[in-house]
């Protein structure tokens, strides 16, 4: 940007913005305003597809860091524990549009965090898309999910863990939601599920891949937004390319 904008030639006489100028002002932006941002391009990307109900994902992926962390790992030639530097991993979780590959949630959290914890107050923000489907995989199987999933007029198709018939069985009352799904449980709707890996791939095939520099959790929260920004900006632009030569994409499931 710094390079360019001179060559613009604009008629403006305020000094051209340099790194240090996008550095204060990305401290200044609110992750509040950066999530409503997220949610107006997603409405502009449904808008435009015209979509109304189908099928929604959520998953998680891990996320490059340039720190490094020292863990105690048994050597198995050595017969004792050493300590190895390892790099540290973030997890960049979304809950998108598969018909669409659009982004409607996105969080940054630490790779110990659970995903099931996380989705589950990624849900608390989530509006109601009544007539989807939620597909996930195991590692979302609890009972909060498939509760919130159900209040937001959705219907839940998770992979779900096998668990012992006696614990199942005393908690038939307390899984109720958890059981009403392994019933509606749909195996080939589940195998679209996997759709959602094209966003990761695409977004780690691109020359910075899914790696961050942010140290602290406030500006790695933004970054994590930011990129959910900027793809749905590239899917909203995919969207209107193929009205032009009058191409009009099928949902997965119809509406």
């Amino acid at each position: 940007m710094q390079k360019m904008v001179p060559r613009l030639c604009l008629t403006w006489d305020e000094p051209y913005p340099d790194h240090s100028t996008i550095h204060r002002a990305y401290h200044k932006i609110p992750i509040d305003y950066l999530e409503s941002m997220l949610d107006r391009v997603a409405h502009l990307c449904i808008s435009e597809a015209g979509w109304r109900s189908g099928l929604v994902a959520a998953d998680s992926t891990g996320v490059e860091t340039d720190r490094y962390e020292v863990v105690v790992k048994p050597s198995r030639r050595k017969r004792c524990f050493e300590a190895v530097r390892r790099t540290i991993h973030l997890k960049y979780h979304i809950i998108a549009i598969i018909d669409h590959l659009i982004i409607l949630k996105a969080k940054i959290t630490g790779y110990r965090c659970s995903d099931s914890q996380t989705l589950i107050s990624m849900l608390r923000r989530f509006k109601a898309m009544r007539g989807s489907i939620f597909n996930a995989d195991r590692a979302y199987d609890a009972e909060p999910i498939f509760k919130h999933i159900y209040k937001l007029g959705m219907k839940p198709n998770i992979k779900q863990r096998n668990m012992l018939k006696g614990r199942l069985g005393e908690g038939r009352k307390r899984l109720k939601h958890r059981m009403k799904a392994s019933k509606e449980f749909d195996e080939q709707t589940y195998h679209h599920r996997s759709m959602i890996e094209a966003t990761f791939g695409a977004e780690e095939s691109d020359e910075h891949k899914l790696k961050t520099r942010f140290r602290t959790k406030e500006h790695q929260e933004k970054w994590g937004q930011i990129i959910a920004i900027g793809w749905n900006l590239k899917t909203l632009n995919r969207i209107r390319c193929t009205k032009q030569p009058k191409i009009t994409p099928k949902p997965i499931l119809h509406n």
